[in-house]
């Protein structure tokens, strides 16, 4: 006897066809949830990039407005906008504050940039202070300064700042030696008295006579005189030289048009009838391991410093021929006045100013810690 089938054909394909819907069924909704999580992911993908383009671009608006600070020191801080094509676009402004720093009164800016990416989804802010200050730190209050003392076997003409050694006390010389007054011939005055061309006549000091115009033997000089003035320790220089507006090997580009700190390598030598920088812009020259020389008649506004590096053992001199002179100050880290040197230093309180306040002596620093972002 045959057995029968459990099953007919009718139903064995009912199974067949219930199974493969299921498995495409289940195949879909595997697709489907494959696709989700593949959108997702493209999403996140999508937002971090957009992030990271509006991070970038805030970042850029911070670098801008450092660079505008550079440019400008006087910008206000008002806001601005910049596109930057298939990165997105930035808008940053400027808080500025002033805090005082021992008797110094500094600007402070706090710096906010907000960064949007291309598409406008992602926006970030960032933050970050700048300290605007003035590259000399302590603005000489005296026409010449020298370390290591005055040995004047040459000749020397300074107007004395009628009021820097206190109201109404004049003072010439300031060093940390002697100043002999007994060779070569040197003479200290009044501005009047310069002006009139009486200098000689109505001397505060000349030779053989010493009065108390001139400061020396102070132990209060500082022991580096670069860092007195610019707050750079001498050791450290060549970050000060990276600071000059120019780098030279010669002054003999240097004339009326000058202006900023300017910084020579070697000797400097200025033909007769030059004029350096103005009373509205001046100069700080800083002449490096080398002479200064002014020929008759030329002038320098402004501050010039003459600067011997601390692993150099040659002697260097300021010569001012004629009626060379430097309106503003002469400055020197190491012992002048023994070659027959000639100094004509007339101060000039405007000029000192200027060096101060002008915008091409401004310099900008980031604020380490500053940074922020939300």
């Amino acid at each position: 006897m045959i057995a029968k089938s459990c099953c007919s054909a009718a139903q064995r394909g009912a199974v067949i066809l219930t199974a493969v819907i299921l498995l495409l069924t289940l195949a879909t909704l595997v697709t489907l949830y494959t696709g989700r999580v593949k959108s997702f992911e493209n999403q996140i993908i999508l937002n971090s990039q957009n992030r990271t383009m509006a991070f970038n671009v805030a970042e850029a608006g911070l670098m801008r407005a450092l660079g505008v600070l550079t440019e400008n020191p006087r910008w206000d801080g008002a806001l601005f906008t910049e596109v930057m094509p298939g990165q997105g676009r930035f808008s940053v402004a400027g808080n500025w504050q002033n805090i005082t720093r021992e008797s110094s009164v500094l600007r402070l800016v706090t710096l906010q940039s907000t960064g949007i990416s291309p598409d406008g989804l992602s926006t970030v802010v960032v933050q970050e202070q700048a300290l605007l200050y003035s590259v000399i730190a302590n603005p000489p209050d005296v026409p010449l300064i020298v370390a290591g003392g005055l040995d004047v076997s040459g000749n020397f003409e300074v107007v004395a700042n009628p009021n820097g050694g206190g109201e109404g006390v004049p003072l010439s010389i300031w060093t940390d030696l002697d100043v002999d007054m007994n060779n070569g011939s040197g003479t200290t005055c009044g501005l009047q008295e310069f002006t009139d061309g009486n200098c000689s006549g109505s001397p505060y000091s000349e030779k053989g006579f010493q009065d108390l115009d001139i400061l020396d033997n102070d132990p209060d000089f500082p022991d580096d005189l670069l860092e007195y003035i610019f707050n750079v320790p001498e050791a450290e220089w060549a970050s000060l030289r990276a600071e000059a507006d120019q780098t030279l090997l010669s002054c003999a580009s240097l004339g009326p048009a000058s202006v900023g700190l300017i910084w020579v390598d070697g000797d400097c030598q200025l033909n007769a009838g030059t004029i350096v920088g103005s009373a509205t812009d001046p100069v700080i020259l800083i002449v490096t391991d080398g002479d200064l020389t002014m020929n008759g008649g030329a002038e320098i506004n402004g501050m010039v410093f003459s600067f011997r590096k601390p692993t150099t053992v040659a002697a260097f001199e300021v010569n001012m021929l004629g009626s060379a002179r430097v309106n503003g100050v002469v400055a020197s880290n190491h012992p002048v006045g023994h070659a027959n040197g000639t100094y004509n230093s007339v101060y000039d309180a405007n000029v000192l100013d200027q060096l101060q306040q002008h915008d091409a002596f401004q310099r900008v620093a980031r604020v380490p810690g500053s940074w922020r972002d939300f």
